[in-house]
């Protein structure tokens, strides 16, 4: 369990990209016990994964997990934050503050990729045959985008989750 002196600040590029008042309100940690200073770096974990540039398909995947987990604030998102002793609705303003700052951005790729993940589950979970093979085809066709698309900066704005 993290303890207050193995808690690791997150770097400065970190501490940039979410703000100033974010920033002081992560690294303000009075009256915290060693459980809220674990909680506390899962939030962390997942904003920087939230800030990866890589485009491969591990990394794109990370990225969008993250960024659906912290932009949904679904129950588990809240509970974390509280356990972290954060407030969730700061943490996702400020996360959303970052995106549309462009501190946080998407790729091509990294877009493509979270489709081919989609469709993959959905072909997991798929007992039809012939509706199976239809998504490995569109997943066949998402793979050859991605081999030959360059990598760019996608110019829409992401706040809200991704498919």
């Amino acid at each position: 369990m993290a303890t207050k002196q193995q808690f690791q600040p997150p770097s400065n590029e970190f501490l940039y990209k979410m703000g100033y008042r974010f920033s002081r309100i992560l690294l303000n940690h009075d009256d915290m016990i060693e459980e809220n200073y674990m909680w506390r770096a899962v939030i962390i974990n997942a904003l920087e994964d939230s800030m990866i540039s890589r485009s491969d398909r591990k990394s794109a995947t990370l990225k969008t997990v993250a960024h659906n987990w912290i932009i949904s604030k679904c129950d588990d998102f809240d509970k974390v934050c509280n356990w972290a002793m954060l407030d969730p609705d700061v943490v996702c303003y400020s996360y959303k503050n970052a995106v549309k700052n462009k501190n946080i951005r998407f790729t091509n790729k990294q877009i493509l990729w979270s489709k081919y993940n989609t469709l993959f589950k959905s072909a997991q979970n798929e007992l039809d045959f012939r509706k199976k093979r239809l998504i490995k085809k569109e997943m066949k066709g998402i793979r050859r985008k991605v081999n030959f698309m360059v990598n760019s900066f996608v110019s829409t704005i992401f706040l809200n989750v991704i498919a």
